[in-house]
């Protein structure tokens, strides 16, 4: 039985289906997480407060204030639109190559590390995002 379509959206090879989709809730919470943190406030009808302002830090420096609010920004609409789960890390880095140049200054990953709320193990995951600044 499947609960809802798995983001990012691959086919399902072997059932034979067009779009692989999620089994478990906590795969669909995974795949929830991921669409609400790219999705742009605004973009999705009838719900023009769902979604992130990630696009509007784009410019900014990446500087310690800018990336405490993208962390606050992330928490805040995580706990309001998804509140099953819970943000435990928000992590930055940069792109770096094999020797640990930075590939591109102007692009971040941002690890979100995260907690299922009514999962008793307390096993931490992870889901990482890339911003081009």
């Amino acid at each position: 039985m499947a609960i809802n379509i798995k983001f990012p959206l691959e086919d399902d090879l072997n059932n034979n289906y067009f779009l692989d989709m999620s089994k478990t809730t906590k795969d669909a919470l995974r795949s929830n997480l991921l669409l609400l943190l790219l999705t742009e406030k605004g973009e999705r009808y009838y719900l023009p407060d769902y979604g992130t302002d990630l696009n509007k830090f784009l410019f900014d420096p990446k500087d310690a204030e800018t990336l405490k609010r993208i962390e606050s920004e992330i928490k805040k609409t995580v706990a309001k639109f998804i509140p099953q789960l819970i943000i435990s890390r928000v992590d930055f880095y940069m792109i770096e190559d094999e020797t640990g140049l930075v590939v591109d200054e102007n692009t971040i990953e941002i690890e979100i590390k995260f907690l299922y709320s009514n999962d008793l193990s307390g096993q931490e995951q992870t889901v990482i995002i890339s911003r081009t600044q």
